[in-house]
């Protein structure tokens, strides 16, 4: 039987000189257990390789990673995908096949949403239990190399290669002041090209979105440092509330109540129209296990009109975590949801939040100006 790996991996405390995707990796570097688990997910990725190696050694070591490391693990190593997902086994003689037949019903419940990749890693425990973790993503566009480090002012080429159709794609950057904004883009055949520079020292986050059959969603997140030493992910965001207490939705709403006031914008007034039709968005995506904005009753737009309601304007958050803290510090880090939550004309909101029987939440945040 083939011997686990006790893997003893430094701090990877070192940034990637750039983002880019995918990462190539020789099937020979992999451990027979990984391979065979990589075997059952999909094509192997080498960032997500070494973010399981990693997920492995901490769930061995008694700390279990979250969803904002599992993100920020990708982001030291230059791989800017998103959403995404973990599995995790542990016990003894994991490569036989009752051990990975049990990765099987964990994939068929994720909707598959575009080129699937993976990476596997293995750890043991001092109890000598083996450990195997296994981290997917759903791949609809790769980047061309983007630096990490730069000089204010830098001209900088965002090249997207698409990897699904798409009836529209927009390029956001998020810089040091917060705000986000949205940059001019192109496309060339199924390269989404966008430019722009750093217009101040400091941490910008890029993002590129695809309008497709679901609604609009992030496919490729990178951080481009101007001027500073990339240093990690600031461990909260303004305004946040931080209190463990009382229903999710309501931590929401004072999470982004705080926010908007941190930012000197109009407070935003809970509507509980707008809570029906999250909840019942929320319910959905809980259903589906998937974050999108359309899951077969329209858009928000589309949503808001069939309750007979309309609005001059509307925007959604949605997202998916353990807690509703986190999913708040997700949607912020996302610089199109940032501009949901920061946008002045809003006036209206709702919030729906769904528990699985995994125990994630399900959140979708409904926002409205001109609301009758």
């Amino acid at each position: 039987m083939f011997a686990p790996l006790v893997l003893a991996l430094a701090p990877v405390t070192a940034w990637a000189s750039d983002f880019h995707s995918p990462f190539v990796l020789a099937p020979a570097s992999l451990a027979p257990t990984e391979a065979a688990f990589v075997a059952r997910c999909g094509p192997v990725d080498g960032a997500l390789t070494q973010v399981a190696r990693r997920a492995a050694e901490e769930r061995a070591h008694g700390t279990p990673m979250d969803s904002a490391r599992l993100g920020h693990e990708l982001r030291l190593r230059g791989a800017p995908y998103v959403w995404p997902r973990l599995w995790m086994i542990t016990g003894h003689g994991l490569g036989d096949a009752p051990s990975l037949d049990a990765l099987a019903p964990w994939r068929a419940s994720l909707h598959p949403l575009g080129e699937r990749r993976c990476g596997a890693g293995i750890a043991q425990d001092a109890n000598g239990l083996e450990v195997v973790a296994v981290v997917m993503v759903d791949v609809l566009a790769d980047l061309a190399p983007l630096p990490t480090r730069v000089r204010a002012g830098q001209w900088l080429t965002v090249d997207a290669t698409l990897r699904r159709t798409a009836e529209d794609a927009r390029v956001f950057v998020a810089g040091a002041n917060g705000i986000p904004r949205s940059v001019p883009t192109s496309r060339r055949g199924s390269h989404v090209i966008a430019r722009f520079a750093p217009d101040r020292p400091g941490r910008f986050t890029v993002q590129v979105m695809l309008d497709g059959d679901r609604g609009p969603r992030p496919v490729l997140e990178a951080l481009v440092f101007a001027e500073v030493e990339p240093a990690d992910e600031a461990p909260g965001v303004p305004g946040e509330d931080t209190q463990p207490f009382g229903p999710a939705d309501q931590a929401l709403e004072r999470n982004v109540a705080g926010l908007r006031h941190a930012f000197a914008l109009p407070p935003l007034v809970r509507d509980v129209r707008l809570d029906a039709l999250a909840r019942a968005h929320a319910a959905a995506m809980a259903k589906a296990q998937t974050a999108a904005h359309d899951l077969g009753a329209g858009d928000p737009i589309e949503r808001l009109r069939d309750a007979g309601l309309t609005a001059r304007d509307a925007g959604e958050n949605v997202a998916s975590a353990r807690t509703a803290l986190e999913a708040h510090r997700a949607l912020y880090a996302s610089p199109s949801h940032r501009a949901n939550l920061l946008r002045p004309e809003f006036r209206r909101v709702g919030f729906g939040v769904e528990r699985d029987a995994r125990g994630m939440l399900w959140v979708a945040e409904l926002f409205a100006s001109g609301l009758r």
